[in-house]
């Protein structure tokens, strides 16, 4: 199988509302995903971890049922990212750079982030790879 992985630019972690954990995750490269998603209104996905052919990095592939999926890379530079997520864990996925957020957030006097067009997955977590891989 053959696709194209994109790795994070920017990565947060924090507390909902709620008090469940949240990794936010900045991948620029997923805007068109991220909006059509939302605009068809689909909730359920399905994920897989694979392992890079090289074993060099990680792969999250997340697909919808009509055919929409995106790909991030968690290379060795991210595994911190991968140990969070040993425990399942909330996930936002965000086109806005983090920091663009945080700025916002300072600018307004918020303690929270406002964010537009994300995708969020709950109680995600790392599962060892199969011998798949993607590149």
């Amino acid at each position: 199988m053959f696709t194209t992985a994109y790795s994070p630019e920017q990565s947060a972690s924090g507390k909902l509302e709620n008090g469940r954990d949240v990794l936010i995750l900045y991948v620029k490269e997923f805007n068109e995903q991220v909006k059509t998603v939302n605009q068809s209104g689909l909730s359920g996905y399905t994920y897989h971890w694979f392992a890079t052919e090289q074993k060099d990095a990680y792969v999250l592939q997340v697909t919808w049922e009509i055919e929409i999926h995106i790909a991030i890379r968690f290379n060795p530079q991210h595994f911190n990212l991968i140990h969070q997520l040993l425990e399942p864990k909330d996930i936002i996925l965000t086109t806005t750079p983090i920091s663009e957020l945080m700025e916002n957030a300072q600018k307004n006097g918020y303690n929270f982030l406002e964010f537009s067009d994300v995708l969020t997955f709950s109680n995600l977590s790392f599962a060892v790879p199969s011998s798949e891989y993607l590149s």
